[in-house]
């Protein structure tokens, strides 16, 4: 400052003075051309700096795209394997059903003893916890269903170790009393799966009952699980015992009990499990209910049974909607 201030005030006045000293000029000129080197230093180490720091954040952009690059390929090839493992899943799925499904009654050889007879089976799963038995001894037929603990996989053990023992309890042992036929089921059920030394209540609920075609005397068996009937357009039910099957209990006699039906020309027996009722749907989201179940057969049952069996769907899947379905279903109905 000091400095311009001499430079200014040497400078000539006057009209006909310089307007800048040499001294002042060689100032600016050298002033202006330190500036302009300054500024290309700056601009260069700036431009270097920027260089730098975009090849920082390349590298560092480049190793994280690597990262994501072999996370992205793990990640399918995990997906891969367990689509792979799904895949064997459903197919054991699937092929666990063919036997299950092999193992139980056609509808044809339930037809053989009766005029009319269907069979509702809609398995929540691919295999189902719930089950049908029928057997043909004679002039007399032995009809059961039952609705096992859970659905799915552990269910369709449990069927499968039900369905076993009642073909060793009636096949081997010639057992037609429905009751005697419960009780020896509890046996073996709580002996397979060694109830008295663990925790397991697993079980089934299931109805059971004898027909002896001659004198068309219905013997019936429940196990929390009852027999519906429709006689002349009147409906009425035998009630089971309040009793499942397996579970061991150290402090219950478990007893069954045995009732007996006449039963007439046109007679139409129902036995189910409670899928039906229990699934969820409707306007309001709530369950069919027991009530609204029998309501319905009985406003369809003088349909044939194919119908029968064809209107009961298309209300069951109609009502569920787009609720899921929440347990195995399993209806039969024959007509006498």
């Amino acid at each position: 400052m000091h400095i311009l201030l001499q430079l200014y005030t040497s400078v000539p006045k006057g009209p006909d003075a310089q307007i800048f000293s040499d001294d002042l000029t060689w100032f600016l000129i050298f002033s202006n051309i330190f500036i302009l080197i300054g500024g290309v230093f700056y601009f260069r180490w700036a431009n270097k700096r920027f260089r730098e720091e975009n090849k920082n954040l390349t590298d560092k952009l480049s190793e994280r795209a690597h990262q994501v690059m072999i996370q992205k390929w793990e990640l399918e090839r995990r997906n891969l394997t367990v689509s792979q493992q799904n895949v064997e899943i459903i197919d054991s799925l699937h092929y666990a059903r063919n036997i299950q499904t092999a193992i139980l009654p056609k509808t044809e050889t339930i037809l053989q003893s009766f005029k009319d007879a269907f069979i509702l089976y809609k398995p929540k799963d691919i295999v189902s916890g719930d089950f049908y038995f029928f057997d043909k001894i004679d002039n007399t037929v032995i009809l059961a269903i039952a609705d096992c603990t859970g659905h799915g996989v552990a269910g369709a053990f449990m069927s499968m170790v039900g369905s076993s023992l009642l073909h060793q309890i009636i096949g081997q042992k010639h057992l037609v009393e429905p009751a005697k036929i419960l009780e020896l089921l509890n046996d073996g059920i709580v002996e397979a799966l060694k109830q008295k030394e663990s925790d397991s209540h697993d079980g089934m609920d299931i109805t059971l009952c004898y027909i002896d075609l001659n004198t068309k005397m219905l013997t019936f068996a429940g196990a929390n699980r009852p027999l519906y009937y429709i006689r002349n357009n009147v409906a009425d039910a035998l009630k089971p015992d309040k009793l499942p099957i397996g579970g061991f209990r150290p402090d219950e006699d478990r007893v069954f009990t045995q009732q007996t039906l006449q039963i007439e020309d046109n007679d139409i027996i129902y036995v189910y499990s409670d899928g039906y009722a229990d699934q969820f749907g409707g306007v309001q989201g709530k369950k069919i209910m027991t009530k609204k179940f029998k309501e319905l057969l009985l406003s369809i049952h003088q349909l044939p049974m194919k119908e029968q069996e064809k209107t009961l769907d298309e209300y069951f899947e109609s009502w569920r909607g787009r609720y899921e379905q929440v347990d195995d279903v399993l209806v039969a109905g024959i007509r006498i």
